[in-house]
Formats: structure tokens, C-alpha cells, sequence
């Protein structure tokens, strides 16, 4: 199925009845994957700036973007699950490389930026995951609900 081809039903964001068990488990494993995506991205960009061994940053690059465009082509089903979370992992540990001379520039400027930045981002991410996989009413995940 195409992604473009399907038709959204709007109708379901004004839905507030409770949420299926599926629809929860469903949130709980993309939650699950973001939550790997970020410390693995983390501990990319923690090897670059620590040791410094991938300078290439193009070379990075390209093969962040060919594992992303790899991910998209290959069909999702049940065989394909663990190669596609395996491009995904390898997709977020090449982009934490890239970040490495971001991150050089933001310590020579203030060393306290990074350690602020990734705590304040994964409590934000923690509170939205928890806040998504435990409440029982749709209307809870809505802010005008």
C-alpha cells in the first residue's frame, strides 16, 4: 500500500472513546524504537567527539541517507521487522556521527549546552511516551481535550 494513496480519516481525531489494547501496543514499540534511536544516536555522537575516528562526515552522510532510503523501500512485514529496525538503528547511529562537529563547536562555545539539551529533550520524550502509553482516554492526548 502506497502511503500516499490511502485516505485519512479526520474523523478519528475527534474520536475520544478509550483505546484499544492494539492501538496501545502499537505505541508502545514506536515509542520503544525512538526511545533505541536516541541513545544510539547519542552514543554515535559521544564515540565521534570522544575518539574522533570518523572525520568523513559526507561519507556519513551518504550512508545515513542510503540506509534511510534502503528503510523506506523495504516492505514492512512480520520477516522484514528486525532488518528494518537494524537499518533504523544504523541510520540513527550514523546521524549521531554526523552530529560530532556540532557538538565540538558547542563545547568549545559552552561545555554545559550538550548534557542540558539531551536531558531536557529525553524528559520531554519520557513524559510524552508515558503520558501516550498509559492514558486510557483519547481525550487525555489531546491539548484542547
Amino acid at each position: 500500500m502506497n502511503v500516499f494513496d490511502r485516505s485519512i480519516n479526520f474523523d478519528a481525531l475527534f474520536k475520544f472513546s478509550h483505546i484499544s489494547a492494539s492501538t496501545q501496543e502499537h505505541l508502545k514499540r514506536v515509542y520503544g524504537s525512538f526511545a533505541i534511536c536516541m541513545f544510539v544516536a547519542a552514543a554515535g555522537a559521544y564515540i565521534n567527539v570522544v575518539t574522533h575516528l570518523f572525520q568523513f562526515g559526507l561519507l556519513t552522510g551518504l550512508g545515513a541517507l542510503g540506509l534511510m532510503v534502503w528503510l523506506t523501500a523495504t516492505p514492512h512485514s512480520r520477516e522484514t521487522e528486525q532488518k528494518r529496525l537494524g537499518m533504523l538503528v544504523g541510520f540513527a547511529f550514523l546521524t549521531g556521527i554526523n552530529l560530532g562537529p556540532l557538538l565540538q563547536m558547542c563545547i568549545s562555545i559552552n561545555p554545559s549546552i550538550i548534557p542540558t539539551a539531551f536531558l531536557g529533550t529525553a524528559t520531554i520524550f519520557a513524559c510524552f511516551s508515558l503520558s501516550a502509553l498509559y492514558a486510557r482516554r483519547r481525550s487525555y492526548l489531546y491539548l484542547g481535550g
